[in-house]
């Protein structure tokens, strides 16, 4: 017997043309926003699954790639990564803007496992920051308190299972996955082969030796690229930690290329203070030009200008402390101009 053929009623034929109306809009929709696809969703997918780690090119890849050294007993286990400011957060993720802020080039690493004693794996990093001044930025920034300094370089410090160094515009660092006396000989024997390697050009400006040594702690010297105490566009700014016996503070010192900005970058830090809740005091004996603060009697700044250096002690614990400091540095700068 044959099938009756079911019929279509007109409002079932407008239901379909609707439904079909309905899919073309949404197939023209999706076609316009794969035009627009937001290309970071692409690069997320990459680094899921481990592309994009060779994002330097050319000459500027090859530059720090080819400092790092074959040692005797230095077993490589992966090919050199090289990476640049727009990925190097994949390598070295939360620690990246510390480098970025400083003014990074491009890094290159390479992993090895150590021959000899426990076999140790060692990673060796080497950074280009464009210039010695920004590469001793990150070399004071990354220290760690109370490190032990090293004789390899002017600027070298070494911790239990690493060794860290500049040498003109590179800071490079050399890292073990375990502490032991025959791992340090192992890393010094690499960072010598190394510095063979990297070329010998002027280092940073020895800003130190213009810091009073009393009461000093030497490693807290930091030069800060960018924001110091927290205000934007402070840069390049030397700090240091001291400790009296009335009390403690932090010097600062700043090299501007005239007075005149000197005397604005202390004019825009006075503002900055003075936006955060310090006052204005005017203590006896303070030096002549100076500008004393405080924030409720419990922290004291002084800011000063001897020709193009910006100088200064933030959060004095007195201010008396604050200036014997300050004295300390006027006289410290007048004797090395």
């Amino acid at each position: 017997m044959a099938r009756r053929q079911a019929k279509v009623g007109p409002n079932q034929k407008l239901a379909g043309y609707g439904i079909l109306a309905v899919l073309g809009v949404i197939t023209v929709w999706l076609l316009i926003q794969q035009a627009y696809f937001n290309p970071a969703v692409l690069v997320a997918g990459r680094a899921v699954r481990g592309e994009g780690t060779q994002a330097v090119s050319g000459k500027a890849a090859a530059a720090t790639a080819a400092f790092i050294p074959e040692v005797p007993g230095f077993k490589p286990l992966a090919p050199v990564q090289s990476y640049g400011p727009q990925n190097l957060s994949d390598k070295i993720n939360g620690k990246a803007e510390l480098y970025l802020s400083a003014g990074f080039q491009e890094m290159s690493c390479r992993s090895f496992q150590l021959a000899e004693g426990e076999k140790a794996h060692v990673e060796v990093f080497i950074y280009d920051m464009g210039t010695p001044q920004n590469a001793y930025a990150v070399f004071s920034g990354q220290r760690r308190p109370d490190s032990a300094s090293s004789d390899l370089t002017a600027n070298a410090y070494a911790t239990g299972n690493a060794l860290f160094f500049t040498q003109g515009r590179y800071y490079v660092e050399l890292v073990g996955d375990r502490a032991s006396p025959a791992l340090q000989n192992s890393l010094k024997t690499c960072a010598k082969a190394l510095l063979d390697k990297l070329p010998s050009e002027g280092g940073a400006k020895d800003w130190t030796k213009l810091l009073p040594p009393e009461g000093l702690a030497k490693d807290t010297v930091r030069l800060s690229a960018a924001d110091t105490f927290g205000m934007a566009g402070f840069n390049h700014v030397l700090t240091a930690d001291y400790t009296f016996k009335d009390g403690y503070a932090t010097g600062f010192l700043a090299e501007r290329d005239t007075k005149e900005q000197a005397q604005e970058d202390a004019r825009r830090y006075r503002d900055f203070l003075l936006g955060v809740g310090y006052k204005k005091i005017q203590p006896p004996g303070a030096p002549e030009g100076s500008e004393v603060l405080t924030l409720e009697d419990s922290s004291f700044e002084i800011i000063l200008v001897q020709g193009k250096i910006l100088a200064g002690v933030h959060d004095a614990s007195s201010p008396d402390v604050a200036l014997d400091l300050a004295n300390r540095l006027i006289s410290a700068l007048k004797d090395n101009q």
